[in-house]
Protein backbone atom coordinates (compact mmCIF):
# COMPACT_ATOMS: atom_id res chain seq x y z
CA UNK A 1 0.00 0.00 0.00
CA UNK A 2 2.86 2.36 0.84
CA UNK A 3 5.06 1.45 -2.13
CA UNK A 4 3.96 4.60 -3.97
CA UNK A 5 5.64 6.63 -1.20
CA UNK A 6 8.82 4.53 -1.26
CA UNK A 7 8.25 3.01 2.20
CA UNK A 8 9.46 -0.55 2.52
CA UNK A 9 7.42 -3.11 4.54
CA UNK A 10 9.57 -2.65 7.68
CA UNK A 11 9.12 1.13 7.66
CA UNK A 12 5.39 0.75 7.09
CA UNK A 13 5.13 -1.73 9.96
CA UNK A 14 7.05 0.54 12.37
CA UNK A 15 5.03 3.65 11.48
CA UNK A 16 1.73 1.82 11.98
CA UNK A 17 2.94 0.45 15.31
CA UNK A 18 3.76 4.02 16.40
CA UNK A 19 0.28 5.13 15.36
CA UNK A 20 -1.15 2.29 17.46
CA UNK A 21 0.67 3.57 20.58
CA UNK A 22 4.14 2.00 20.77
CA UNK A 23 6.75 4.66 21.59
CA UNK A 24 10.02 2.94 22.59
CA UNK A 25 12.30 0.55 20.75
CA UNK A 26 11.35 -2.22 23.16
CA UNK A 27 7.64 -1.63 22.58
CA UNK A 28 8.16 -1.51 18.82
CA UNK A 29 10.11 -4.80 18.93
CA UNK A 30 7.27 -6.40 20.88
CA UNK A 31 4.61 -5.06 18.50
CA UNK A 32 6.43 -5.96 15.29
CA UNK A 33 8.60 -8.93 16.31
CA UNK A 34 11.55 -7.24 14.58
CA UNK A 35 15.14 -7.13 15.84
CA UNK A 36 16.44 -4.07 17.64
CA UNK A 37 18.71 -3.28 14.68
CA UNK A 38 15.77 -3.55 12.24
CA UNK A 39 13.61 -1.27 14.40
CA UNK A 40 16.34 1.36 14.70
CA UNK A 41 17.08 1.28 10.94
CA UNK A 42 13.40 1.78 10.12
CA UNK A 43 13.09 4.60 12.68
CA UNK A 44 16.16 6.34 11.24
CA UNK A 45 14.66 6.20 7.71
CA UNK A 46 11.31 7.50 8.96
CA UNK A 47 13.05 10.39 10.75
CA UNK A 48 14.80 11.38 7.52
CA UNK A 49 11.40 11.47 5.80
CA UNK A 50 10.03 13.68 8.61
CA UNK A 51 7.45 11.06 9.49
CA UNK A 52 8.68 10.43 13.04
CA UNK A 53 9.95 12.64 15.87
CA UNK A 54 12.48 11.55 18.53
CA UNK A 55 12.30 12.66 22.15
CA UNK A 56 15.12 12.38 24.70
CA UNK A 57 14.86 9.86 27.51
CA UNK A 58 13.69 11.09 30.88
CA UNK A 59 15.42 9.99 34.11
CA UNK A 60 17.27 7.08 32.55
CA UNK A 61 14.34 5.80 30.52
CA UNK A 62 14.37 4.84 26.87
CA UNK A 63 14.16 7.33 24.04
CA UNK A 64 10.60 7.84 22.85
CA UNK A 65 9.42 8.10 19.24
CA UNK A 66 6.14 9.68 18.19
CA UNK A 67 4.64 9.69 14.70
CA UNK A 68 3.80 12.90 12.88
CA UNK A 69 0.04 13.01 12.23
CA UNK A 70 -0.60 11.02 9.03
CA UNK A 71 -2.62 13.75 7.29
CA UNK A 72 0.35 16.12 7.79
CA UNK A 73 3.18 13.63 7.39
CA UNK A 74 2.16 12.20 4.06
CA UNK A 75 0.64 15.24 2.39
CA UNK A 76 4.03 16.65 1.35
CA UNK A 77 5.15 13.22 0.12
CA UNK A 78 1.98 12.82 -1.91
CA UNK A 79 2.31 16.29 -3.42
CA UNK A 80 5.92 15.60 -4.37
CA UNK A 81 4.97 12.29 -5.97
CA UNK A 82 2.06 13.89 -7.87
CA UNK A 83 4.38 16.59 -9.21
CA UNK A 84 6.84 13.89 -10.27
CA UNK A 85 4.04 12.05 -12.12
CA UNK A 86 2.96 15.30 -13.83
CA UNK A 87 6.53 15.96 -14.96
CA UNK A 88 6.81 12.41 -16.28
CA UNK A 89 3.51 12.74 -18.14
CA UNK A 90 4.58 16.04 -19.71
CA UNK A 91 7.85 14.47 -20.81
CA UNK A 92 5.97 11.52 -22.36
CA UNK A 93 3.75 13.97 -24.24
CA UNK A 94 6.84 15.75 -25.59
CA UNK A 95 8.32 12.42 -26.64
CA UNK A 96 5.03 11.48 -28.34
CA UNK A 97 5.03 14.78 -30.26
CA UNK A 98 8.61 14.18 -31.37
CA UNK A 99 7.68 10.64 -32.37
CA UNK A 100 4.80 11.87 -34.55
CA UNK A 101 7.01 14.53 -36.17
CA UNK A 102 9.68 11.99 -37.01
CA UNK A 103 7.20 9.35 -38.16
CA UNK A 104 6.90 11.12 -41.53
CA UNK A 105 10.45 10.21 -42.43
CA UNK A 106 10.50 6.76 -40.88
CA UNK A 107 11.04 3.58 -42.79
CA UNK A 108 7.59 2.19 -43.73
CA UNK A 109 8.55 -1.10 -42.15
CA UNK A 110 8.71 0.67 -38.77
CA UNK A 111 5.06 1.73 -39.04
CA UNK A 112 3.72 -1.81 -38.86
CA UNK A 113 4.78 -4.96 -37.07
CA UNK A 114 3.68 -8.56 -37.40
CA UNK A 115 2.60 -10.50 -34.31
CA UNK A 116 2.55 -14.28 -34.75
CA UNK A 117 1.20 -17.00 -32.49
CA UNK A 118 -2.11 -17.13 -30.64
CA UNK A 119 -0.54 -16.29 -27.26
CA UNK A 120 1.31 -13.30 -28.73
CA UNK A 121 -1.88 -12.01 -30.35
CA UNK A 122 -3.75 -12.27 -27.04
CA UNK A 123 -0.96 -10.39 -25.24
CA UNK A 124 -1.06 -7.65 -27.88
CA UNK A 125 -4.85 -7.33 -27.55
CA UNK A 126 -4.49 -6.95 -23.77
CA UNK A 127 -1.62 -4.48 -24.10
CA UNK A 128 -3.51 -2.35 -26.61
CA UNK A 129 -6.52 -2.07 -24.28
CA UNK A 130 -4.40 -1.25 -21.25
CA UNK A 131 -2.59 1.48 -23.20
CA UNK A 132 -5.82 3.33 -24.08
CA UNK A 133 -6.51 6.63 -22.35
CA UNK A 134 -9.77 7.77 -23.99
CA UNK A 135 -11.47 5.23 -26.24
CA UNK A 136 -11.27 1.74 -27.68
CA UNK A 137 -12.98 1.12 -31.03
CA UNK A 138 -13.44 -2.42 -32.24
CA UNK A 139 -15.02 -4.71 -34.78
CA UNK A 140 -15.87 -8.04 -33.17
CA UNK A 141 -16.26 -11.06 -35.44
CA UNK A 142 -15.02 -14.66 -35.65
CA UNK A 143 -12.48 -16.19 -35.43
CA UNK A 144 -11.48 -15.47 -31.83
CA UNK A 145 -7.99 -15.80 -30.41
CA UNK A 146 -9.23 -15.30 -26.85
CA UNK A 147 -12.27 -17.59 -26.68
CA UNK A 148 -10.68 -19.77 -23.99
CA UNK A 149 -13.31 -20.03 -21.19
CA UNK A 150 -10.54 -19.79 -18.58
CA UNK A 151 -9.88 -16.19 -19.72
CA UNK A 152 -13.51 -15.10 -19.32
CA UNK A 153 -15.23 -13.80 -16.20
CA UNK A 154 -17.55 -16.67 -15.16
CA UNK A 155 -20.34 -14.25 -14.17
CA UNK A 156 -20.34 -11.80 -17.07
CA UNK A 157 -18.46 -13.63 -19.85
CA UNK A 158 -16.38 -10.47 -20.39
CA UNK A 159 -12.63 -10.36 -20.79
CA UNK A 160 -11.21 -9.04 -17.48
CA UNK A 161 -8.96 -6.55 -19.30
CA UNK A 162 -11.95 -4.85 -20.88
CA UNK A 163 -13.73 -4.56 -17.55
CA UNK A 164 -10.58 -3.11 -15.94
CA UNK A 165 -10.06 -0.67 -18.80
CA UNK A 166 -13.65 0.53 -18.70
CA UNK A 167 -13.38 0.79 -14.92
CA UNK A 168 -10.76 3.55 -15.28
CA UNK A 169 -12.96 5.58 -17.60
CA UNK A 170 -11.98 4.42 -21.09
CA UNK A 171 -14.94 4.35 -23.49
CA UNK A 172 -15.71 1.44 -25.82
CA UNK A 173 -17.49 1.49 -29.18
CA UNK A 174 -17.86 -1.98 -30.68
CA UNK A 175 -19.45 -3.25 -33.89
CA UNK A 176 -20.54 -6.88 -33.45
CA UNK A 177 -20.85 -9.10 -36.48
CA UNK A 178 -24.11 -11.06 -36.60
CA UNK A 179 -22.19 -14.34 -37.01
CA UNK A 180 -20.34 -13.68 -33.76
CA UNK A 181 -23.58 -12.89 -31.96
CA UNK A 182 -25.13 -16.11 -33.22
CA UNK A 183 -22.22 -18.42 -32.42
CA UNK A 184 -20.17 -16.99 -29.55
CA UNK A 185 -21.58 -14.12 -27.49
CA UNK A 186 -24.29 -14.38 -24.86
CA UNK A 187 -26.50 -11.36 -25.49
CA UNK A 188 -27.79 -11.08 -21.92
CA UNK A 189 -24.44 -11.88 -20.29
CA UNK A 190 -21.20 -10.61 -21.79
CA UNK A 191 -22.71 -7.95 -24.08
CA UNK A 192 -25.23 -6.94 -21.44
CA UNK A 193 -22.48 -6.67 -18.82
CA UNK A 194 -20.36 -4.52 -21.13
CA UNK A 195 -23.36 -2.27 -21.82
CA UNK A 196 -23.89 -1.76 -18.09
CA UNK A 197 -20.29 -0.52 -17.85
CA UNK A 198 -20.93 1.95 -20.67
CA UNK A 199 -19.99 0.12 -23.86
CA UNK A 200 -21.73 1.46 -26.97
CA UNK A 201 -22.53 -1.45 -29.27
CA UNK A 202 -23.89 -1.79 -32.80
CA UNK A 203 -24.54 -4.76 -35.08
CA UNK A 204 -23.64 -5.38 -38.72
CA UNK A 205 -23.73 -8.38 -41.02
CA UNK A 206 -20.65 -9.46 -42.98
CA UNK A 207 -18.18 -7.07 -41.36
CA UNK A 208 -15.02 -7.00 -43.50
CA UNK A 209 -12.43 -7.62 -40.79
CA UNK A 210 -11.72 -7.75 -37.10
CA UNK A 211 -10.18 -4.56 -35.74
CA UNK A 212 -9.12 -2.94 -32.48
CA UNK A 213 -8.04 0.70 -32.20
CA UNK A 214 -6.73 2.44 -29.08
CA UNK A 215 -7.40 6.19 -29.22
CA UNK A 216 -5.84 7.32 -32.52
CA UNK A 217 -2.45 5.86 -31.66
CA UNK A 218 -2.38 2.17 -32.52
CA UNK A 219 -4.52 -0.45 -34.25
CA UNK A 220 -4.58 -4.23 -34.52
CA UNK A 221 -6.00 -6.12 -37.51
CA UNK A 222 -5.65 -9.74 -38.70
CA UNK A 223 -2.79 -10.45 -41.07
CA UNK A 224 -5.12 -12.39 -43.36
CA UNK A 225 -8.53 -11.24 -44.51
CA UNK A 226 -10.44 -14.45 -43.77
CA UNK A 227 -8.41 -16.72 -41.47
CA UNK A 228 -9.85 -19.88 -40.01
CA UNK A 229 -7.75 -19.29 -36.90
CA UNK A 230 -6.51 -15.96 -35.60
CA UNK A 231 -2.82 -16.79 -35.24
CA UNK A 232 -1.23 -13.63 -36.65
CA UNK A 233 -2.01 -9.93 -36.62
CA UNK A 234 -0.65 -6.61 -37.83
CA UNK A 235 0.05 -3.80 -35.36
CA UNK A 236 -0.33 -0.40 -37.06
CA UNK A 237 1.46 2.60 -35.56
CA UNK A 238 0.72 6.30 -36.30
CA UNK A 239 0.69 6.63 -40.08
CA UNK A 240 -1.57 7.26 -43.02
CA UNK A 241 -2.70 3.65 -42.77
CA UNK A 242 -3.82 4.17 -39.16
CA UNK A 243 -5.77 7.27 -40.16
CA UNK A 244 -7.54 5.27 -42.88
CA UNK A 245 -8.45 2.53 -40.41
CA UNK A 246 -9.90 5.09 -38.00
CA UNK A 247 -12.01 6.66 -40.76
CA UNK A 248 -13.03 3.20 -41.99
CA UNK A 249 -14.37 2.33 -38.55
CA UNK A 250 -16.40 5.54 -38.40
CA UNK A 251 -18.00 4.78 -41.78
CA UNK A 252 -19.01 1.29 -40.63
CA UNK A 253 -20.22 2.66 -37.29
CA UNK A 254 -22.55 5.10 -39.05
CA UNK A 255 -24.06 2.22 -41.03
CA UNK A 256 -24.38 -0.33 -38.23
CA UNK A 257 -27.61 -1.04 -36.36
CA UNK A 258 -27.73 -0.05 -32.66
CA UNK A 259 -27.70 -3.18 -30.54
CA UNK A 260 -30.84 -2.13 -28.67
CA UNK A 261 -32.81 -2.20 -31.92
CA UNK A 262 -31.24 -5.51 -32.93
CA UNK A 263 -32.15 -7.06 -29.56
CA UNK A 264 -35.70 -5.69 -29.62
CA UNK A 265 -36.28 -7.38 -32.96
CA UNK A 266 -34.98 -10.73 -31.70
CA UNK A 267 -36.84 -10.60 -28.39
CA UNK A 268 -40.04 -9.76 -30.22
CA UNK A 269 -39.75 -13.12 -31.94
CA UNK A 270 -38.67 -11.89 -35.38
CA UNK A 271 -37.02 -14.64 -37.47
CA UNK A 272 -33.38 -14.39 -38.42
CA UNK A 273 -34.08 -13.45 -42.03
CA UNK A 274 -36.74 -11.96 -44.28
CA UNK A 275 -39.57 -13.98 -45.76
CA UNK A 276 -39.43 -14.52 -49.55
CA UNK A 277 -41.98 -11.72 -50.02
CA UNK A 278 -39.98 -9.36 -47.82
CA UNK A 279 -36.72 -10.23 -49.59
CA UNK A 280 -38.29 -9.45 -52.97
CA UNK A 281 -39.74 -6.20 -51.66
CA UNK A 282 -36.35 -5.14 -50.28
CA UNK A 283 -34.66 -6.00 -53.56
CA UNK A 284 -37.15 -3.85 -55.49
CA UNK A 285 -36.63 -0.93 -53.11
CA UNK A 286 -32.94 -0.79 -54.07
CA UNK A 287 -33.77 -0.36 -57.77
CA UNK A 288 -35.28 3.10 -57.55
CA UNK A 289 -38.60 2.08 -59.18
CA UNK A 290 -41.77 4.01 -58.36
CA UNK A 291 -44.19 2.52 -55.85
CA UNK A 292 -46.73 1.80 -58.61
CA UNK A 293 -44.15 -0.10 -60.69
CA UNK A 294 -42.94 -2.10 -57.67
CA UNK A 295 -46.55 -3.01 -56.83
CA UNK A 296 -47.05 -4.32 -60.40
CA UNK A 297 -43.77 -6.27 -60.16
CA UNK A 298 -45.03 -7.92 -57.00
CA UNK A 299 -48.43 -8.60 -58.55
CA UNK A 300 -50.32 -6.74 -55.82
CA UNK A 301 -52.35 -3.57 -55.60
CA UNK A 302 -50.77 -0.26 -54.67
CA UNK A 303 -52.61 -0.37 -51.34
CA UNK A 304 -51.33 -3.88 -50.53
CA UNK A 305 -47.81 -2.80 -51.47
CA UNK A 306 -48.02 0.14 -49.04
CA UNK A 307 -49.34 -2.13 -46.28
CA UNK A 308 -46.49 -4.63 -46.73
CA UNK A 309 -43.89 -1.86 -46.88
CA UNK A 310 -45.06 -0.22 -43.66
CA UNK A 311 -45.32 -3.62 -41.97
CA UNK A 312 -41.68 -4.32 -42.82
CA UNK A 313 -40.64 -0.87 -41.61
CA UNK A 314 -42.43 -1.47 -38.32
CA UNK A 315 -40.79 -4.87 -37.94
CA UNK A 316 -37.29 -3.38 -38.27
CA UNK A 317 -38.13 -0.27 -36.26
CA UNK A 318 -37.49 2.07 -39.22
CA UNK A 319 -39.20 5.44 -39.50
CA UNK A 320 -38.08 6.12 -43.09
CA UNK A 321 -37.22 4.05 -46.14
CA UNK A 322 -33.62 5.10 -45.78
CA UNK A 323 -33.52 3.66 -42.25
CA UNK A 324 -35.23 0.53 -43.55
CA UNK A 325 -32.52 0.03 -46.16
CA UNK A 326 -29.70 0.65 -43.69
CA UNK A 327 -31.09 -1.68 -41.06
CA UNK A 328 -31.86 -4.41 -43.56
CA UNK A 329 -28.30 -4.13 -44.89
CA UNK A 330 -26.87 -4.20 -41.34
CA UNK A 331 -28.76 -7.44 -40.69
CA UNK A 332 -27.54 -8.95 -43.96
CA UNK A 333 -31.04 -9.02 -45.44
CA UNK A 334 -30.08 -7.04 -48.53
CA UNK A 335 -27.00 -5.70 -50.28
CA UNK A 336 -27.52 -2.04 -51.18
CA UNK A 337 -27.24 -1.17 -54.89
CA UNK A 338 -24.57 1.57 -55.07
CA UNK A 339 -26.06 3.64 -57.88
CA UNK A 340 -29.78 3.16 -57.33
CA UNK A 341 -31.72 6.43 -57.13
CA UNK A 342 -34.09 6.99 -54.19
CA UNK A 343 -37.62 5.66 -54.80
CA UNK A 344 -40.32 8.19 -55.42
CA UNK A 345 -42.83 8.88 -52.70
CA UNK A 346 -40.26 8.19 -49.93
CA UNK A 347 -41.66 8.42 -46.42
Amino acid sequence: MWEALDLDPAQQQIYEALVDGAVTVAELRSATEMSAAGVKAALSALEQLSLVGRFAAERGGEERYLPVAPEIAFESLLLAREEEIHRTRRHIQLLAARFRMNAVGRDPLDLVEIVTGRAAVIRQVDHLQRSARQEIRGIDRPPYANSDPDRLDPKTGMMPVQAQTMGRGVGYRVIYDTDGLATFHRLDADIGAAAELGEEARVMADTPTKMLIADDRIALIPLRAAPNELASSVVVHPSGLLEVLCEFFEVLWSRALPISEYLSGHRAGAPDGPSPEEARLLALLTTGMTDQVMARQLGVSYRTFQRRLHGLMERLGAATRFQLGMRAASLGWVTPTPHARPPEGAV
